[in-house]
């Protein structure tokens, strides 16, 4: 967005002023709205001392003059201001709104004023450091305000490139950004300051927009490019045939989840290998499934045949290696050999714990790992608050590392490539903080994989379809008691909707 800005002002030929006057007018119209629905006609502007600042004054000055009590804070000095930010300040003293000028901090009578709204304008997308002082005051006291929030482009102390929140942050019940959407916008936990994001039209060239590097945001697209229409005299043979290693005792259902996944996301076959045991137990039970025993476990300890092993793999598309696989003595043993195989994968689970203990380990560049932040933390021997404050560079820190793309779950699952392409997702939600939610997410991933679709795109449109399904579920089941299964009978419904352009979102 800023490399747009520096295009639109120098090569387009469109002055910053002018952006400047529609991203302020977008603001107005936006906090015009939300005073209107508390029917009070007034509203607080805290006004930074940068081109955020800026916004706000043309926010106040249109408000104004559209009949509301206007009260605009500047917490900086009047005559510090600079350029388009310093004319619209200008411009404002010549509107019936009231100017406080206040470098010390916020009056207190103006906190105890019930306002129609409130308009964070202190700073945008050009901070990363925490607030400090008389800004950090203020954001803990615009917080506590029982009005309607609105940010100006990014809530002040959400770092827009890695949605990172250093310190304070302002809580906003909606953000008006402008041009193009923020990383920090998705990405948690500056993601749950944003409220409601709405992107306004300032003028940036639509040539320019369509062509600007960036973040992209998952979309129904994804899954329609993923999922085309098949040939009628298509067979199952086609459509890939999934192998799931996993499901040893005490933990078949994993397993189980990943394989039905897999078929119903279009695998034309899927097997489970799991231990001779389980394998006894399940054959038959589970009618659109093929199982095979594929090790045997003696007190504690996996063995592995390198001779079974290489069986199971024949005639295999994608591989599926951890649901419900343990840690017992013999399972790296076995991960080794699972990891030698050029087949496209899904590293999950357990498979992403034996990873963690053995650096001397990578998956062939065709996989997929999809990690939880705890196992992330692991894999990369940081603590898993670590990831979680920067889930950004984490994921792009596990790409780079393991030269696979990676999943990283969560709140705004991200999707990073070794290549640098990155994608969050704003499909789910906590509906799918739920025991085998993960084990879908593998079985739709391997099944994509299966049927050929290269690993970033598969990873992309299986992050944005499960996240479809965990919405659809929360929708019809509360997000208080989903199960992984309940996903799994869901996805024909939301797959259809996608593939018809009923985004879920």
């Amino acid at each position: 967005m800023r490399a747009l800005d520096r295009h639109t002002i120098d090569v387009v030929g469109i002055p910053g002023i002018v952006l400047m006057e529609r991203a302020g007018l977008a603001v107005a119209d936006r906090a015009q709205s939300m005073a209107q629905d508390t029917g009070r006609r007034s509203a607080l502007v805290l006004c930074g001392p940068g081109n955020n600042g800026g916004d706000g004054f043309v926010a106040a000055r249109h408000l104004a003059d559209r009949g509301l009590e206007v009260v605009a804070v500047l917490l900086a000095r009047a005559a510090d201001m600079k350029g388009d930010a310093a004319t619209n300040l200008a411009a404002l003293r010549g509107f019936p709104a009231t100017l406080v000028e206040a470098p010390d901090g916020v009056p207190a009578d103006l906190w105890a004023r019930p306002w129609g709204v409130a308009i964070d304008a202190l700073f945008g997308t050009g901070l990363a450091r925490p607030l400090e002082g008389v800004f950090a005051a203020a954001v803990d006291a615009f917080n506590a305000l029982p009005c309607p929030r609105l940010a100006v482009d990014l809530p002040s102390g959400v770092d827009a490139d890695a949605g990172r929140v250093p310190g304070v942050a302002v809580r906003a019940d909606a953000t008006v950004t402008f041009g193009t959407a923020r990383v920090g916008h998705f990405v948690w936990p500056g993601a749950g300051f944003c409220g409601v994001v709405e992107v306004a039209a300032i003028g940036i060239p639509q040539a320019a927009l369509a062509t600007a590097d960036g973040v992209d945001l998952l979309d129904a697209g994804w899954v329609r490019r993923a999922f085309p229409p098949r040939d009628r005299g298509a067979f199952k043979n086609i459509f890939g045939h999934v192998l799931v290693v996993g499901g040893l005792a005490g933990k078949a259902g994993a397993a189980l989840l990943a394989a039905r996944a897999a078929l119903r996301c279009g695998a034309g076959l899927a097997t489970i290998a799991t231990e001779r045991a389980v394998a006894a137990r399940i054959e038959g039970r589970f009618p659109d499934l093929m199982i095979e025993p594929l090790v045997e476990v003696v007190g504690d300890w996996v063995k592995v045949d390198d001779a079974t092993v290489t069986a199971a793999l024949a005639g295999k598309t994608a591989l599926i290696v951890g649901p419900g696989l343990g840690r017992h003595p013999g399972v790296d043993a076995l991960l080794e050999r699972l990891l030698q195989s050029a087949l496209p994968m899904v590293v999950d689970a357990d498979a992403l714990n034996g990873l963690a203990g053995r650096p001397d380990l990578h998956p062939g560049p065709d996989s997929v790992l999809t990690p939880h932040p705890g196992e992330a933390g692991r894999l990369l021997g940081v603590p898993t608050a670590e990831i979680q404050a920067d889930r950004i560079a984490a994921a792009k820190a596990l790409a780079s590392r393991l030269g696979a793309v990676v999943i990283l779950k969560g709140a705004g699952t991200i999707v990073a490539a070794p290549d640098g392409r990155l994608a969050v997702n704003p499909a789910g939600g906590p509906a799918l903080a739920v025991g085998g939610s993960g084990d879908v997410l593998s079985g739709i991933t391997g099944a994509l994989l299966g049927r050929g679709v290269p690993a970033f795109d598969a990873a992309c449109a299986a992050a944005f379809l499960h996240g479809s399904a965990g919405d659809v579920a929360a929708s019809g089941l509360t997000e208080h008691g989903v199960l992984a299964s309940d996903l799994i009978d869901l996805l024909p419904t939301t797959l259809s909707d996608l593939l018809e352009g009923k985004d879920a979102e």
